[in-house]
């Protein structure tokens, strides 16, 4: 057992004579000390566990030095000329441990175990600086003391700009950022309607902006992008796989000790692709009060556990497996009924006038191991693995003969991340990481009324080399340097036998990416600002492309602040459709790299200008932008139209304005958002030229009201989005050359649009505060209304290509879900 571990199971101080009287009857030892020089004195209690870490553990409370005269003899001195010092996490309030303290070069001392460091009284704490690899430096001014006559210092993660503006946006637990960045730590999170747990990637559905019009996370659309131009990171390495459940649960465990940057323009240049959204999930730091966590739903199982190795390394653990082949709960069967619409799971069971039905059976997995090493020199090592799978068989059953055939469905992605990162001095220090992520989607198709297989296999590897280095100029300046290496291949094969058709293709794409950034704070910290640069080359096509970066933030008065940001950035990873009916018309997109031909390099630019104000528990924001996206293909965008067979390369163009109104009363917090935006294509080859985005939601909106206290959470909201475009058929005259080559008349693309979507959610959950652990039970509906709403409509020939068939694709119905939370 560490020393650290022993900190935190009570905040009772006792006198510090009287412990040292029973820890001489405990262990038969005898102290030596100056009773004048202790007796007021008091200090936290140890655990009584072994006497060497019992001393150890007082000595990191005060500047008290224990000397092992003989086997029981202990002199004890107590040094009343060092000034202390406690380094606390500014967002947690946990203690940091490891943070260098210096004078100009010179290493004076480190943080222990319980954020504490003693120094010479002579250093003035303006003379002093502060330093930790996670952290980013901070002068000694901003403190306060606490009752011991300890000066308390708050660290701030990351970079300087990266300083909370507003806490408990939307729900405790989520911050909104100086440069207009959404901080998430599901930790500390309050609760959100219709969530269980701080699911990463569903909590972003209540940001203004960001809408799933499918209810799944597999289709996350930020400003009227496809999920595909979203940069999903976790510790640095890109997550291909977002969800469990085909994307009705996200596939990072919520257990996990996260923290989600969320950028929707202005990014940092070290962040590469996502021409829509940079989403950076991190899980460093463990804040919680218990260590082990165990929780049941009605869908998973779930645990996680953070042990100390020792005072230098530490190992954190999370493994979460679904329960559906032991228990289909009413949660499993509203999900079942929602994912399968539109599949050909769904097509096989209701054709045939019935004579095939289908059998299945869904499995999910993750499992997650991070590990840190803190050396001497400060330095740090991470070593992060993480693992998801999803399995789905489902068979095939002919009922005239009771045969039937196996069909697979395999999806699973695996991260390794090795960090490290290093202190020259008080001012400079350098990371360097290598990732991998490999991800495969692989799915074989028996048909049970012939002898034909099919099967389909999407595979991407990716890896890479990253350095980067942190070099404060001055007070007010931080110039961030580096270089990455980047090299994806993916590979795409459809093998058919009887008849044998065969068809596989491989791409690999090597990028050399050199990258600066000049981080700015005035001395009154009412301007901040980033200025990065990132230029690439990519060595297949021999071309160089410059994306600038920009942020700027301005507190024109103590409540009012301005925003403004521009990024430009290059997409050489997108997801296109080949086939509806792909991977049985579960996951059918497929990731492909850019080619320069059929596929060209995805490039955006966009603009925003934001405005702020803060002040008595309200907040308001508001942001107009303007964003444009060249070089797509029409295939990535989910065509159902005339243009699904058509591969076409286009642009999309974005005005865009969000708004947001919160106030927060005592333990309440009272939030609306709203959206409005006009989303059109251009593709020059195809008449009409221009229409609407499939994507473009005109108007959308959340909105809610949450109580949090340190037993109940409740949290009742919804959302409401106008109906997304649609493409009708000409009802008089529906199919073209009904003889010879039958086809839908279809009327102008995207010109019609779906009903209104509008749904209410209900979350609510009750904690039992016992001695050492705590149990936390509770509630989710989501659509508590039970509304039925279309969020897909489209038409398509049946198999003989005489009669059309209206494919209507409804939401999730009503669908409660439960939970138990042990932690100890």
């Amino acid at each position: 057992m560490s020393v650290n571990s022993l900190f935190g199971q009570s905040s009772e101080k006792l006198s510090l004579v009287e412990l040292l009287v029973t820890l001489e009857d405990k262990y038969g030892v005898s102290f030596n000390y100056l009773s004048e020089e202790l007796s007021d004195v008091r200090v936290l209690a140890p655990q009584n566990v072994e006497l060497k870490l019992d001393l150890k553990f007082l000595e990191q409370q005060l500047p008290l030095e224990f000397t092992f005269v003989t086997e029981k003899n202990i002199s004890i001195s107590y040094n009343r000329n060092l000034k202390c010092y406690t380094f606390l996490n500014a967002n947690s309030l946990s203690p940091v441990s490891g943070v260098g303290i210096y004078q100009n070069t010179k290493i004076l001392g480190e943080s222990n175990g319980m954020g504490k460091v003693f120094v010479d009284s002579t250093f003035e704490l303006s003379e002093l600086k502060f330093y930790h690899p996670k952290y980013f430096n901070t002068r000694g001014a901003q403190t306060q003391s606490n009752a011991e006559n300890c000066s308390i210092i708050y660290l701030f993660q990351e970079i300087q700009l990266d300083e909370i503006l507003l806490q408990d946006y939307l729900t405790k637990g989520i911050s909104l950022n100086t440069d207009n960045s959404i901080r998430i730590v599901p930790q500390e999170f309050g609760v959100l309607p219709g969530l269980i747990n701080a699911d990463v990637l569903h909590s972003l559905q209540y940001v203004p902006g960001i809408v799933n019009t499918d209810e799944t996370i597999a289709q996350i659309n930020v400003r009227g992008g496809t999920h595909d131009q979203n940069l999903v990171l976790w510790n640095g390495v890109r997550l291909y796989q977002t969800g469990h459940f085909f994307g009705m649960i996200s596939a990072v465990n919520p257990l996990v000790n996260n923290t989600i940057d969320v950028y929707k323009n202005g990014s940092s240049a070290f962040f590469d692709e996502g021409v829509s959204s940079v989403i950076n999930i991190t899980s460093r730091e463990h804040t919680l009060d218990y260590t082990t966590q165990f929780q049941l739903n009605f869908l998973s199982a779930n645990a996680s556990s953070f042990l100390e190795l020792g005072d230098k390394s530490t190992l954190q653990l999370t493994a979460r497996r679904s329960l559906t082949d032991v228990w289909q709960s009413p949660t499993y069967d509203r999900f079942t009924d929602k994912v399968f619409q539109n599949t050909e799971i769904e097509d096989l069971g209701l054709g045939n006038t019935n004579t095939i039905t289908t059998e299945q059976s869904l499995q999910f997995y993750d499992a997650s191991l991070q590990y840190q090493y803190s050396f001497d020199n400060n330095s740090t090592l991470h070593v992060d693995v993480l693992g998801i799978q999803n399995n789905l068989v489902f068979n095939e059953v002919l009922e005239t003969n009771s045969q039937q055939k196996q069909n697979d469905f395999k999806q699973e992605n695996f991260l390794l991340n090795l960090d490290y990162s290093f202190p020259w001095n008080a001012t400079n220090s350098t990371h360097i990481s290598l990732t991998s992520s490999f991800y495969k989607l692989d799915a074989t198709n028996r048909s049970v009324s012939s002898n034909q297989v099919l099967n389909q296999l999407n595979q991407v590897t990716d890896l890479g080399l990253n350095l980067k280095n942190d070099h404060q100029l001055s007070e007010q300046f931080i110039l961030n340097t580096g270089y990455q290496y980047k090299e994806v291949g993916v590979r795409n094969d459809n093998v058919v036998i009887s008849p044998d058709v065969i068809q596989r293709e491989k791409r690999v794409l090597t990028t050399h990416s050199a990258i600066t950034e000049l981080n700015y704070t005035s001395k009154n910290e009412k301007v901040m600002t980033r200025f990065g640069l990132r230029g690439k080359y990519y060595s297949e096509f021999d071309e160089v492309r410059i994306e600038p970066r920009f942020s700027f933030s301005y507190q024109m008065h103590s409540h009012w602040r301005w925003n403004i940001l521009a990024e430009q950035k290059n997409q050489t990873l997108t997801q296109v459709i080949d086939q509806q009916q792909d991977f049985f018309g579960l996951e059918k997109r497929r990731w492909i790299l850019a080619d320069e031909n059929n596929f060209p390099i995805i490039n955006n630019l966009q603009y925003e200008l934001g405005l702020n104000f803060n002040k008595k528990g309200w907040l308001f924001q508001g942001s107009i932008y303007h964003k444009q996206v060249e070089s797509i293909s029409s295939s990535s965008q989910g065509f159902q139209n005339q243009l699904e067979f058509l591969r076409l390369s286009g642009n999309y163009e974005v005005f865009g304005v969000e708004l947001l109104a919160q106030k927060r009363v005592n333990q309440f917090i009272f939030w609306v958002n709203f959206s409005i935006m006009d989303n059109s294509y251009d593709f020059e080859s195809f008449d009409p030229q221009q229409f609407a985005n499939n994507f473009e939601i005109r108007q959308s909106s959340a909105f809610g009201i949450s109580y949090d206290s340190d037993e109940l959470k409740l949290s009742f909201g919804g959302r409401y989005f106008s109906g997304k475009p649609t493409t009708d058929i000409d009802l008089e005259n529906p199919i073209l050359s009904p003889q010879t080559n039958p086809s839908l008349n279809f009327l102008s693309p995207n010109e019609a649009n779906l009903r209104d979507y509008f749904q209410l959610n209900f979350t609510g959950s009750y904690t039992f505060n016992l001695d050492t652990t705590a149990l936390e039970t509770g509630l989710s509906i989501l659509n508590l209304l039970n509304s039925n709403t279309l969020t897909n409509q489209f038409f398509r020939l049946d198999e003989s290509g005489s009669t059309v068939e209206n494919i209507r694709v409804r939401n999730l119905e009503l669908t409660p879900n439960l939970f138990l939370t042990y932690r100890f």
